[in-house]
């Protein structure tokens, strides 16, 4: 009969031993982290937005270009205007999208940067957040 005992208040020491977490504060810190990741996401979701804005613009007009190149083959009467058609319509081509590679960096870059912004406020805001519950 002594052994029982002895392994009940074996029992009770470790389950003294283990802490019981504060439900209200793990739950405060779940929803502050839910937020800052809807904050991030939403940014996110407004950089993507913008890239396929900005890329469908230009495959429109791009698309008009080749619609004008049509149009103007059609009406070439000789080799010469033929090859004068080809010629510009790839020159623009080739200027429109090197401009339009150099729009789709500068709007990925400032997305990123913007990103990394709301990413660092997040974890200051959630680590702020923290460390007064902490204290």
């Amino acid at each position: 009969m002594t052994a029982t005992s002895t392994n009940n208040s074996t029992l009770n020491t470790s389950a003294e031993a283990i802490p019981f977490p504060d439900l209200a504060k793990v739950s405060e810190l779940n929803g502050n982290m839910l937020a800052e990741t809807a904050k991030f996401n939403a940014q996110i979701g407004t950089a993507f937005q913008n890239l396929g804005k900005e890329w469908s613009e230009f495959i429109g007009m791009r698309l008009r270009e080749d619609m004008h190149l049509v149009q103007t083959i059609h009406g070439c009467r000789s080799l010469p205007d033929l090859q004068q058609a080809y010629a510009q319509f790839w020159q623009t081509a080739f200027t429109q999208y090197g401009e339009e590679t150099q729009r789709m960096l500068r709007i990925t870059q400032g997305a990123v940067e913007e990103t990394a912004h709301a990413a660092r406020e997040s974890v200051e805001n959630m680590s702020n957040t923290a460390k007064a519950r902490a204290a």
